[in-house]
């Protein structure tokens, strides 16, 4: 149709010099027109587009040869038109298109071109305008052929092109369903932080809160600005509603994108507060009931004790020493509860770990215990003492109380790379009822066992980011404390082995 426009205004530069021709010129006009009404009524019909197209451009290089035929033949200026409808048919991506107007825009110019002398003087062709006439042809089928190929190419491109559309809009519709169907608020945001996306859930959880504020908490400002991870969580209180925010980033560099979950955990919280005071009052019911029964015992047999003193003096002494020991279990009693109840607050410096040991087992060997084995082959190390003393006391009653007969005790310290550990082992088995629940307060496997030692060290290692695990099996139980090596103190580490053998 442009083609068809272009020659129509140039022809009416020649009108006046077509001599008898202008007729012709007349009828390329209405032939034009009339080309253009069958567009426009073809383009609201049924019929497919690549015939629309076919019909608009073969109707153009027939309008292009009769002005080729009205304007000189072979010396016409509009010879070249022919070329130019091919080479527009070939911008639609129809594979065929340019070839079939190849071959119209063939035959109209070999019509216009030399129809006239054919006309005239009813003679065919001499050999050369034979061969003008086959290299014209040559050189139209040659754009058509080459018009066809861009024209697959074109095709091939554009049909992958409108897959990759359709694939990204399925996508996308898929992307916006998701969020929208998620309970868990979601909103992504730029590499500058700034908001891309947001679902519905997002925008109810955060409600009067702006999203500048909530980002701006120390937190999360902190993460955002240098992440040391993939992604972040943390709890953001906003009028009373607790939500649990995490981030991840998508995507690494300048680039990067953020997505950010929201959801509200504020009964969570509710029901985990709840929780952990119904679990303290439960622990202080069953403490109230264990310390009730713990000290009615002794308090029972002091009063009885009490009663006896003069009644006959040869037994006196005997009464003294029960009420004694009676009076001694409720203080160790106390001791074990202030122990375990006590705030921990590590405060480490840098420890004789043999002196520890010694110590300790020299208070046991005074009370007349047990036989204590022990080795070191660590000389010193940065930790609370205190909090190591507990820890080993708690572990070497437990070992003498439950070992097997007058079977050996023995503690081992060792240190490998970055890491020390302890082990207090014993005869004897943990039975299998018991070693699930070991650690828990009031758990004793011996009828006059409070029940506290072992969880008192428990509490102990998970203040200071010490680690303790029961190995029970066969005839030997041991328990054993891991801990890391602080670098300040790990130049005043030896390797030689101090071993103490005392009973």
């Amino acid at each position: 149709m442009a083609g068809g426009v272009i020659s129509l205004i140039i022809a009416t530069w020649f009108y006046n010099a077509a001599g008898g021709f202008q007729p012709l010129l007349i009828l390329a006009g209405l032939l034009f027109l009339s080309l253009l009404v069958l567009e426009f009524i073809l383009s609201y019909s049924e019929v497919s587009l690549r015939n629309q197209y076919l019909i608009g451009y073969g109707g153009d290089a027939l309008i292009a040869g009769l002005l080729i035929f009205a304007t000189g033949g072979v010396a016409s200026p509009f010879s070249f038109l022919s070329g130019l409808i091919i080479v527009a048919s070939g911008l639609h991506a129809m594979r065929m298109l340019p070839q079939l107007v190849a071959i119209i825009a063939c035959f109209g110019y070999l019509a216009a071109a030399y129809g006239d002398e054919w006309i005239a003087y009813h003679a065919p062709l001499d050999f050369q305008q034979a061969l003008n006439a086959l290299l014209q042809v040559s050189a139209l089928l040659l754009v058509g052929g080459v018009m066809a190929y861009i024209s697959n190419r074109h095709a091939t491109l554009s049909a992958s092109s409108d897959r990759m559309v359709r694939k990204h809009r399925q996508l996308k519709d898929l992307y916006d369903r998701v969020m929208q169907s998620m309970h868990e608020g979601m909103v992504v945001l730029d590499e500058s932080l700034q908001l891309s996306d947001m679902n519905d859930a997002a925008g109810k959880l955060l409600g009067s809160l702006q999203l500048e504020v909530l980002l701006s908490s120390p937190a999360l400002k902190r993460y955002l600005e240098q992440p040391q991870s993939v992604s972040f969580q943390c709890d953001y209180e906003h009028e009373g509603k607790m939500l649990l925010v995490r981030v991840t980033r998508l995507s690494a560099g300048h680039d990067a994108t953020w997505l950010l979950t929201l959801v509200d955990i504020s009964e969570v919280r509710k029901l985990e507060r709840e929780l952990i005071q119904q679990e303290k009052m439960a622990a202080l019911g069953q403490m109230a009931a264990m310390l009730a029964h713990e000290i009615r015992n002794p308090i029972q047999t002091m009063t009885q004790g009490l009663e006896f003193v003069g009644v006959d003096a040869s037994r006196d002494v005997s009464i003294k020493h029960i009420m004694h020991d009676e009076m001694m279990r409720l203080n160790r009693l106390a001791s074990t509860m202030l122990d375990y109840a006590k705030p921990l607050n590590p405060s480490p410096v840098p420890v004789a770990v043999p002196e520890l040991i010694i110590s300790a087992v020299a208070q046991f060997e005074m009370s007349g215990a047990g036989h204590v084995h022990w080795e070191c082959d660590v000389s010193r190390l940065q930790l609370d003492p205190d909090h190591f003393r507990l820890v080993l006391d708690n572990l070497l009653s437990n070992a003498l109380a439950n070992r097997s007969g007058d079977g050996e005790v023995r503690i081992e310290m060792h240190a490998v790379g970055e890491t020390w550990s302890f082990s207090v082992c014993n005869p004897g088995q943990v039975p299998d009822d018991l070693k699930n629940r070991i650690f828990e307060p009031f758990v004793s496997g011996r009828s006059r066992g409070v029940g506290l030692g072992l969880a008192t060290v428990q509490q102990v290692c998970r203040a200071n980011g010490w680690q303790v695990d029961l190995m029970s099996k066969e005839a030997s139980t041991c328990f054993t404390v891991t801990g890391a090596i602080n670098t300040e103190s790990s130049e005043d580490r030896t390797r030689e082995t101090v071993e103490g053998n005392h009973g």
